[in-house]
Formats: structure tokens, C-alpha cells, sequence
């Protein structure tokens, strides 16, 4: 006897199926692009950071060498960083020839300023080794020992 109502199961996909599928896969396509997208942003930027964090530091250490002035500066590096651009301000913090220091490095990058800034006290390296604010020692007392003699 041959049964006409029932089906045998059918193979494969329908349709329908398959474009469901499709938009769920395109719409997890793009969210992932788009974290892949904001990882990398977020990278260049550390990567920004830490080198202007470098540069800072050197121009630190040529402020402490005397290299550059206390009376400021205001530049461009060169080379590979002649996209950084930096200034050195400072300002007498109390103490004779001690200096509050400030070396600020930036750049653009994707249209945002980044910014690094460097403070420190320093004294000032013309002055150093310079005996122009050495105090004398106080006069020494000409007995020593205070015993009494035999």
C-alpha cells in the first residue's frame, strides 16, 4: 500500500534558513570588525603615550645637563619624531637656584591632541659645582680633647 500524506525528510536548507544565517553572520562580522577596529585605536594611542613619555624624559635630562636653558624653550624634535613638538618652562621654587621644571611633548594624532607632561625640581646646572652659594664651615674651636694636661 502506498501512503500519499506523509513525506519522507527532506534534505538540506531551505531558503529561508539560509538568509537568516547569513544576516546573523554579517551582523557578528561587523561587531567583531569593529572591536578589532577599537583595539587598534587604542594601541596607536598607547604607543603615542609611551614615546612622548620617552621624549619627555630626554628632553628632562638635557634640561639637567645644561643643554637647555631655564629660561625655556620651545622646538620641534627631528628625525623620526619631527611630528612631536615640545616646550620647557620653569619656575624658581623657593631655594636659590632650584627650579620647578615642566616639559611639555604633543602631537596630533587622529585629529586628538596627545600630550605628555614631565615635572621636576632641579637645580640650576650652570650653578653646579660652583662654589658662588657655598656656606663656610663654622670656625673651629681651637681646644680639642678638653682634658687637662699632666
Amino acid at each position: 500500500m502506498i501512503h500519499r500524506g506523509i513525506r519522507p525528510p527532506r534534505r538540506g536548507l531551505s531558503l529561508l534558513e539560509i538568509l537568516l544565517s547569513m544576516a546573523i553572520l554579517v551582523l557578528a562580522m561587523t561587531a567583531i570588525w569593529r572591536l578589532v577596529d577599537m583595539g587598534t585605536d587604542s594601541a596607536t594611542e598607547a604607543r603615542a603615550y609611551i614615546r612622548g613619555t620617552r621624549l619627555a624624559e630626554s628632553k628632562m635630562a638635557e634640561v639637567e645637563a645644561g643643554a637647555i636653558g631655564l629660561e625655556g624653550a620651545e622646538g620641534q624634535f627631528s628625525d623620526d619624531d619631527a611630528v612631536w613638538s615640545f616646550s620647557v618652562t620653569s619656575q624658581p621654587a623657593g631655594p636659590p637656584n632650584l627650579y620647578q621644571v615642566t616639559v611639555r611633548v604633543y602631537r596630533d594624532l587622529q585629529g586628538r591632541t596627545v600630550e605628555v607632561s614631565l615635572s621636576q625640581m632641579i637645580f640650576d646646572p650652570a650653578l653646579i659645582g660652583s662654589t658662588a652659594q657655598a656656606e663656610r664651615p663654622a670656625a673651629a674651636s681651637s681646644t680639642t680633647g678638653g682634658g687637662t694636661s699632666p
